[in-house]
């Protein structure tokens, strides 16, 4: 038997017209990079079937575990999106921008999967910089913090050894 994914959907399974469903998703149930995993996730998908096209139109709000860029301590970051997804029978260029995309359904296993779609939207609202929330301010910014220098101190490079001052007269 085949493994399938909770975000596998059989064409014959969706009811013609408007539909929806509720998906839960756990810890290992979609692939991430080694910096993010998945904590938890719930995907709210609304099916839109008829003869002639599939509409999929999801929303996930997901819980995923980061590690900060400046201290390296994991901590939980919540994100949510959503993305809709147009599926035809019929052989159709497929495309994809950052709101929705066309697909072509395979005629060979009549599956729809939207694996890749509800991953690449959580990765999508992933923030650049990761940082962890004791370091965020009031407003949500990121606070200031002390760098520390370890090369010479200005006062300390205003002390000149005697020595070299005595081999800079020798020019």
């Amino acid at each position: 038997m085949v493994k399938t994914s909770k975000l596998t959907f059989r064409l014959q399974e969706i009811p013609d017209g408007e539909s929806n469903k509720s998906v839960a998703l756990g810890d290992a149930e979609l692939d991430f990079n080694d910096e993010v995993s998945l904590k938890k996730a719930n995907v709210e998908i609304n099916f839109y079937k008829t003869d002639h096209f599939v509409q999929v139109k999801f929303s996930v709000i997901a819980d995923l575990n980061l590690v900060c860029d400046r201290t390296l301590e994991p901590f939980v970051y919540k994100t949510e999106g959503s993305y809709h997804i147009v599926f035809e029978p019929n052989p159709v260029e497929e495309s994809e921008t950052e709101e929705g995309a066309i697909r072509q359904i395979p005629a060979d296993d009549l599956l729809i999967n939207i694996d890749k779609e509800v991953r690449d939207t959580i990765l999508l609202n992933l923030p650049i910089r990761k940082i962890h929330p004791d370091l965020l301010d009031s407003d949500g910014k990121p606070e200031k913090f002390e760098t520390q220098s370890f090369g010479p101190q200005p006062d300390e490079e205003e002390l000149i050894d005697p020595r070299w001052e005595k081999l800079k007269k020798l020019k």
